[in-house]
């Protein structure tokens, strides 16, 4: 069994697309299977050891010429400009990273198609990747797609940006869509990396939990976490804000950002990325934007978290999930100040409700199958 592996490609930092396909490739390569990836060589990229690579192209922030992209968006993120755009549904993602760009889309579909018609894969498995829809349909490939409730066309779309989308679809003689989130029903399976008390998503979806397990172990927290990724909160004041908050707390707080200088600051420290798994364990609370991902690490490790999910719809949806199962604290970006984020930090670190709330839904997570489960549900399709 052959399967090629493509996530969603952008210049901005989203870890979380690329670090699950990863994380599958890997699995499937130790379970023997055939593997291939098809990744763009981004910001977020990583190869994987002994695992050959396609070239896919890399989309540019609203189909801007690379020239003008390259320059403008490091400036707008370091401005905080960003962090001020309102993201109200997946296709408002796909649009600002340039993924529904009709030229990007032809020149991925066709980068993609080159990689199928080379490796001749069983499935193509596409980690929020549209251009991998498209060339799996014309190429007659079995699908495999990464969903996640606020992703879906009735949760929330945007019709507004579907007219390169569906003209590159009248050009291979598919039916037109009103979203590009209609693409997902193509899957011929579909994969939630989370559990249903969090992404509660009707139809015939496999919830596989986290794809790490992860076991907490007993030792002194004595840590706070922080990490924005992309577009919620500017670099700059949240080092501000997170050193004054912090500041003589007897907490060493470690910031994670590509947007900052390696330093240390008294107890603060500093740098472009850190051992999750390793500080997690250690920490009493996680200051996250609302990633996927990051929402799973914390629960993982039993860390209640303060969730700031700026304007970005996903983002708040998983906020208000840590919310409604009291494991978390969402803040509004207005309220990201010093004195606000140091008393609710105080708040959720002398919660021992939220801690063990947030424990229940960790194990939930790493009990729920991870990627083995991905892996034999992958294998025993096509057998």
């Amino acid at each position: 069994m052959k399967i090629l592996l493509i996530p969603m490609s952008a210049i901005a930092e989203t870890a979380g697309p690329v670090s699950r396909c990863r994380r599958i490739t890997e699995a499937l390569a130790e379970a023997g299977a055939g593997v291939a990836t098809c990744m763009a060589e981004d910001v977020n990229f990583k190869a994987v050891n002994r695992v050959r690579n396609y070239f896919l192209d890399i989309p540019m922030p609203f189909g801007l010429p690379a020239f003008i992209a390259k320059r403008t968006f490091p400036i707008a993120q370091k401005l905080g400009i960003t962090s001020r755009k309102t993201v109200s549904s997946f296709d408002d993602v796909l649009r600002i990273t340039g993924n529904l760009d009709y030229n990007y889309l032809k020149n991925s579909v066709q980068s993609i198609r080159h990689a199928i018609r080379d490796f001749n894969p069983d499935i193509v498995y596409s980690e929020f990747n549209i251009s991998a829809f498209i060339a799996a349909i014309v190429e007659d490939k079995k699908i495999c797609a990464t969903v996640s409730y606020p992703t879906q066309y009735g949760y929330a779309h945007n019709s507004r940006y579907a007219t390169g989308l569906n003209r590159l679809l009248k050009d291979f003689g598919l039916d037109s869509v009103d979203s590009a989130l209609q693409l997902f029903d193509w899957a011929d399976i579909k994969i939630c990396p989370s559990i249903r008390e969090l992404e509660p998503i009707n139809g015939n979806v496999i919830f596989c939990g986290a794809l790490k397990n992860v076991l907490p172990k007993e030792c002194t927290r004595n840590k706070i976490l922080v990490y924005m990724g992309n577009g919620t909160v500017p670099a700059s004041k949240m080092l501000k804000v997170v050193s004054k908050a912090f500041a003589d707390s007897g907490y060493e707080v470690f910031i994670a950002s590509k947007y900052l200088d390696q330093k240390d600051i008294d107890n603060i420290h500093i740098a472009p990325r850190w051992d999750f798994d390793s500080l997690l364990n250690e920490s009493v609370c996680f200051i996250n934007h609302g990633g996927q991902n990051s929402i799973c690490d914390g629960l993982q490790h039993g860390v209640p978290q303060i969730v700031v999910p700026g304007k970005v719809f996903e983002r708040k949806y998983n906020a208000q999930s840590l919310v409604d199962n009291n494991a978390g604290v969402c803040l509004n970006y207005e309220d990201f100040n010093a004195d606000t984020l140091r008393k609710t930090a105080e708040r959720i670190i002398n919660s021992a409700e939220m801690r063990t709330n947030a424990l229940a839904l960790g194990q939930k997570l790493s009990l729920a199958g991870g990627v083995d489960l991905v892996v034999k549900t992958l294998l025993d399709y096509t057998n």
